[in-house]
C-alpha cells in the first residue's frame, strides 16, 4: 500500500516537530515533506544572543537535513494552497520556476511576521529579530553606529548613533534590550572616544509595565535591574511614527536616533491569508483538534493558528500563546492526530499546561516562573541556560551553544561588521517637518526622488528665515545622474513636511560604482 504524502509548510518550532514526531514514529507509513524558506532551523530564544555577539550564528541554527533525517527537506516559497484541490504552489530554484505538490494531510506551520504598520516609517527603518537575517542586520547596526560616533565630530550625530530604541516590553522586546546593554558594556573600551554617559537605551512599552505575562514582582524586578544599567522607560506609550533619524512617540516625545528595534505587534504572512479558512486576529482558526475549519486533512499549529483551550470552567476557553514550548507541543498534538486519522481512530484535543515561563535581562541575571515557583537573579538565569539548552535540538547543538556560553565568560566580545555589500542599497527614507536631508560638504551618492511631501533646498551660509532658493516637490527628483562621480552637497536640504523619499545609491545605478 502506498504511503501517504504529508506536507508540512513551515520550518520552525511547530513545523520542525511535527516532522521529527512523525518521522520517528510513522516513517513507515507517511511520505514526510518539510518546505521551509531557508534550510535550517532557528532556535528564535537565542536569537538576542547572536545579536550582542554571545553565540555565533551558526550555533544557534542547526540545518533542517541534519535534525530531520528521513524528511524530505525542499527549499522554496509557498505562494498558494488550493485546499480544494489539495495542493500547495510553490517558487523554488535560482530562477525561480513555478511548481506544484500534491498532499493527503497538510500541516501549516508558517509563523507571523512583526506589524511594521503600527506606525508610520516603521516599514522602512524598523528593525525585527525574528530570524537570522534580522539578527545580523541588528548587531551590524549597532556596530556601524558605535564606530561613526567614535569619530564624529557633530555632536548631534554623535547623539543619535548612541541612542537605541526597542519598542515593546515582552519577553523578546526585554532580552534583546538586556542583550545590547551588555554588549555596549563589554565593546566600549575598543572605542576611546566614546563614554558610558552618552549611551542611551530607550525601552517603549504601551502598557503600564514590562514583561505583563509574569507576576508584577518579577516584573518589577526586571524593570529595577534594566533601569540601574541606565536603560530608560516609557510606559503607557506607543511609538507614532518613525523617520531616517527619529522616533516619535504618541505623548509628543522626539527621540533622535538612529536604530529602533521593532518586538510588539504581530501580524500575518501573507500565505496566511491565502489559505482560505477563517482568520480571528491574523491567524488561521483550527477547532480543538488542530485542523483548520471545513477542512478535515489540513493542520494548523504554531503562532499561525488561533487555538482555542479550555480553561476548566463550563463553557469557557483562552487561546494558547505563541511560544515555544506550545509549538512543540501543539506539534506533537497533531502528529499524533495525523497518526489516529490514518489508524481510524479518533484525534484527541489539545490541552497543555506550561511549565512557566523565562526572560533574561542580562548581566547574569534572569526571572522564570516554573511550576509555580518564581525566580530571578542569578539562580534564575542559570535555569534559563539549563532549560535552552535542553530544548536545542541534538547534542552537537546543544555542545557547541554550551562551549560559545563558556568562551565568552572569558574572552572579549568580538565587534567584527560582517556586512552583505552586495545587497541593493535602493530604498526608501521617511523625514518629518524640519529634518535635515543633506548639508553642506556632504557627499550625494546617488539619485534621490521625491515620493510623497516637498523639501527646500538653501544655499550655503544661508540664514533662518530667507528666501528658500528651490522648492523640490513631489515626484522630483536630484542627485548624480548619467555616470557622474560622486559630488558634495552646496546647500542645506530640509523637508517642509513629512516626507518620504526613494533613495538610489550608486551601486544600484551604475555598473562602474566598484572603480
Amino acid at each position: 500500500m502506498s504511503k501517504q504524502r504529508v506536507l508540512i509548510v513551515g520550518g520552525g518550532f511547530a513545523g520542525a516537530f511535527a516532522a521529527k514526531y512523525l518521522r520517528r514514529n510513522a516513517a513507515d507509513r507517511f511520505d514526510i515533506e518539510l518546505i521551509n524558506s531557508t534550510n535550517y532551523f532557528v532556535f528564535q530564544p537565542l536569537l538576542p544572543e547572536v545579536v550582542s555577539g554571545t553565540i555565533s550564528a551558526p550555533d544557534a541554527v542547526t540545518p533542517l537535513r541534519y535534525m530531520l533525517p528521513g524528511v524530505r527537506v525542499r527549499m522554496a516559497e509557498v505562494t498558494n494552497i488550493d485546499m480544494r484541490e489539495k495542493r500547495v504552489d510553490l517558487l523554488q530554484g535560482t530562477r525561480r520556476f513555478p511548481q506544484s505538490v500534491a498532499y493527503d494531510q497538510l500541516v501549516i506551520a508558517v509563523g507571523q511576521k512583526t506589524d511594521l504598520s503600527l506606525a508610520p516609517g516603521l516599514d522602512a527603518h524598523g528593525l525585527c529579530v525574528r530570524d537570522l537575517a534580522g539578527a545580523h542586520e541588528l548587531r551590524n547596526r549597532v556596530i556601524q553606529c558605535l564606530e561613526h560616533a567614535d569619530v564624529t565630530q557633530n555632536t548631534e550625530v554623535k547623539q543619535r548613533l548612541l541612542t537605541f530604541v526597542v519598542v515593546g516590553g515582552g519577553f523578546s522586546g526585554v532580552e534583546i534590550m538586556g542583550e545590547l546593554v551588555e554588549m555596549i558594556r563589554r565593546t566600549l573600551r575598543f572605542y576611546p572616544d566614546i563614554s558610558g554617559s552618552e549611551i542611551r537605551t530607550i525601552l517603549i512599552q504601551s502598557g503600564d509595565r514590562i514583561l505583563p505575562e509574569l507576576s508584577p514582582g518579577l516584573g518589577q524586578y526586571a524593570e529595577e535591574r534594566l533601569r540601574a544599567r541606565s536603560v530608560e522607560f516609557h510606559l503607557n506609550t506607543r511609538i507614532a511614527s518613525a523617520t531616517t533619524h527619529a522616533a516619535y512617540l504618541d505623548d509628543g516625545t522626539r527621540i533622535l536616533t538612529d536604530t529602533i528595534v521593532v518586538t510588539a505587534g504581530s501580524g500575518p504572512r501573507r500565505l496566511a491569508t491565502r489559505v482560505g479558512g477563517e482568520l480571528r486576529r491574523g491567524k488561521i482558526v483550527v477547532d480543538e483538534f488542530l485542523r483548520v475549519q471545513d477542512h478535515e486533512s489540513v493542520w494548523c499549529i504554531g503562532d499561525a493558528a488561533s487555538i482555542p483551550m479550555p480553561t476548566g470552567s463550563s463553557g469557557e476557553f483562552e487561546f494558547a500563546p505563541p511560544t515555544a514550548q506550545f509549538a512543540i507541543r501543539e506539534a506533537r498534538t497533531a502528529a499524533k492526530n495525523i497518526i489516529a486519522i490514518s489508524e481510524g481512530r479518533r484525534p484527541k484535543s489539545f490541552v497543555y499546561r506550561p511549565i512557566g515561563s523565562l526572560a533574561s535581562i542580562g548581566n547574569y541575571k534572569a526571572v522564570a516562573e516554573l511550576y509555580g515557583w518564581r525566580l530571578s537573579g542569578l539562580f534564575a538565569w542559570l535555569t534559563w541556560r539549563a532549560v535552552y539548552i535542553g530544548m536545542l535540538p541534538g547534542f552537537s547543538t546543544r555542545l557547541r551553544v554550551a562551549l560559545n556560553w563558556l568562551f565568552d565568560y572569558f574572552l572579549p566580545r568580538s565587534i567584527v561588521q560582517i556586512a552583505n555589500n552586495s545587497v541593493s542599497e535602493t530604498s526608501c527614507r521617511h523625514y518629518a517637518s524640519g529634518d535635515v536631508i543633506c548639508e553642506p560638504g556632504q557627499i550625494i551618492d546617488g539619485r534621490y526622488v521625491v515620493i510623497s511631501g516637498s523639501l527646500e533646498w538653501r544655499e550655503e551660509g544661508a540664514a533662518e528665515g530667507i528666501e528658500v532658493v528651490r522648492i523640490i516637490a513631489q515626484g522630483d527628483s536630484w542627485g548624480v545622474t548619467g555616470g557622474m562621480r560622486d559630488k558634495l552637497s552646496e546647500g542645506t536640504l530640509l523637508a517642509r513636511e513629512r516626507a518620504e523619499i526613494l533613495v538610489m545609491h550608486r551601486p544600484d545605478l551604475f555598473s562602474d560604482a566598484s572603480q
